[in-house]
């Protein structure tokens, strides 16, 4: 066969930006779709959140946050260097802004911030032969005061426990769910509760944000009322088992399934509306138990234990209201005075 340079067919250049490749067979034509390589960076992002006991809503800011920095950058992991998150932080600062136009708020940054830094402290142990030093040590969160703790008072804890009163079927495992609330666990810990996780006296909770087990005791009114609860769901003729659901929903969809993180939120909602308080949710039993916790005068570092937070700093909120209520009271009681 002659191979000379007068035999050989002229080039033909295809372009395959369109994402279509036609190659000709015979006399037809045949078009193939070809798609773009997988980004190797999502992956390992998606084992990230498999791997790590995240609570609904912090796996929903990490999966966004991470996928805004993957959009940002393009270099893989191996080729970043702190400075790229400097820049990263100031395109957060100063040119990122919200839907309404306004720039980033210091605690969004931060969450955004604390996102990649927990990536790529697992990425460094997981895949140290990818990346050997955390790139992310040295990028500092911006400085935000500490809000205060969201506390109900005591007039809106009643608010609460009379509009329990007025629920019609959902009654008795609202009310057992505000007793379990009230005791400080998260919305997410709450909808992992299987009937075993409760001995009549205690909760046990394996699961938990910080990964390390808790026991939660309960007041004796709160463990009469979630007794009461579990034998009503008996006597209804529900078998109950160790791993049956503690809390379970009224949703004509889901009716009798686990109570879902959203469902809590929409029951929790609807006693607010009752209750004529603006704005309440599961997190607010949690503040007021936390904060009540040391009013009692309950030594923080037990207080911290009850309520499974891992970072004193987080937990100052509440030691910052017991202490000034402390010095309140030790300043009346040294002019003879009693505080209101």
């Amino acid at each position: 066969m002659n191979y000379s340079a007068d035999f050989l067919l002229p080039i033909k250049l295809i372009s395959i930006e369109d994402a279509a490749l036609t190659r000709e067979t015979g006399s037809s034509k045949r078009l193939t779709k070809t798609t773009l390589p997988t980004d190797i960076r999502w992956v390992k992002v998606l084992e990230f959140l498999r791997s790590n006991n995240l609570a609904p809503n912090s796996r929903k800011l990490y999966e966004r946050e991470l996928k805004r920095f993957l959009a940002w950058s393009e270099l893989h992991y191996h080729e970043l260097r702190p400075r790229h998150f400097a820049l990263y932080k100031e395109y957060l600062r100063d040119e990122l802004r919200t839907d309404v136009g306004k720039p980033l708020s210091k605690s969004t940054i931060n969450a955004s911030i604390a996102a990649l830094k927990s990536f790529f402290k697992w990425m460094c142990y997981t895949y140290p032969d990818i990346i050997a030093t955390n790139p992310t040590l040295g990028i500092k969160l911006e400085k935000v005061p500490l809000p205060p703790a969201q506390s109900l008072t005591p007039e809106q804890m009643e608010q609460v426990w009379s509009a329990l009163e007025l629920l019609g079927e959902t009654k008795q495992r609202d009310t057992a769910l505000v007793h379990i609330l009230s005791h400080g666990l998260r919305a997410g810990e709450v909808v992992q509760l299987n009937v075993g996780s409760f001995d009549g006296k205690l909760l046990f909770l394996p699961d938990t944000k910080t990964n390390e087990p808790r026991l939660v005791p309960l007041r004796k009114e709160s463990r009469e009322v979630v007794a009461d609860y579990l034998q009503l769901r008996s006597q209804q003729g529900e078998v109950l088992n160790s791993l049956s659901p503690l809390m379970i929903s009224h949703h004509a969809s889901y009716k009798g399934e686990r109570l879902s993180y959203h469902g809590i939120y929409f029951a929790v909602e609807k006693i607010g509306e009752i209750a004529h308080i603006e704005d309440l949710h599961p997190h607010s039993f949690r503040h007021t138990y936390a904060t009540d916790l040391l009013l009692l005068g309950v030594d923080p570092s037990h207080a911290r234990k009850l309520t499974g937070h891992q970072s004193e700093k987080a937990f100052r909120r509440y030691t910052l209201r017991s202490e000034q209520s402390a010095a309140i009271a030790a300043y009346y009681r040294a002019i003879g005075e009693e505080a209101e």
